[in-house]
């Protein structure tokens, strides 16, 4: 982490502390600083081990590629909640829910992470389990109509994240796999 966004971390932990105790206090603060110094010396003695071990497998940010992953979210965002709305809103019932299973190509624990997560803030979907290497998520649908029209778009997402957000390495494990 750079010694410019450190102190913006250490506050903004801080900051998380206060909130979640509720009580704007100097013993809050000071418990707030303690804890946020121990989990940033803990945070950065691990990546920089990490980091020093496999470099290829640190995340690099494309912002083109972020700006399109983040409308690419936005707009199945919007999507999901229109449709689910629509159900709510009509009579005739068409849920057909299923687990799907959907492979993922890449091996990073970070783009894991973000897909399982845009996953499950997208209404009608959840990630149930993840797992296996490279892993294998479980996904709860609402609205399972088409099966490999669900995997097409989880995969999507995959790609667009570790496009806009991954490794050298994952993305070198996306180039070489097929969609």
């Amino acid at each position: 982490m750079s010694a410019v966004r450190l102190p913006a971390v250490l506050v903004w932990i801080v900051i998380l502390w206060v909130l979640l105790w509720g009580n704007l206090s100097i013993a809050n603060v000071v418990s707030g600083l303690v804890v946020a110094v121990v989990v940033l010396l803990f945070a950065r003695t691990g990546m920089e081990r990490s980091e020093r071990r496999h470099p290829e497998h640190r995340a690099r940010l494309s912002p083109i590629a972020a700006l399109h992953f983040l409308s690419f979210f936005l707009f199945k965002l919007v999507e999901a909640n229109l449709v689910l709305a629509w159900e709510i809103v009509t009579p005739r019932n068409r849920i057909n829910t299923g687990i799907v299973e959907v492979p993922l190509r890449t091996e990073s624990n970070f783009a894991t992470m973000l897909v399982a997560d845009v996953i499950t803030l997208t209404p009608g979907s959840l990630v149930i389990e993840a797992e296996g290497s490279p892993p294998v998520l479980y996904v709860h649908v609402l609205h399972l109509h088409d099966l490999e029209r669900v995997r097409r778009d989880l995969l999507r997402i995959e790609e667009l994240s570790v496009r806009a957000f991954g490794s050298p390495a994952a993305r070198s494990q996306l180039a070489g796999s097929t969609p």
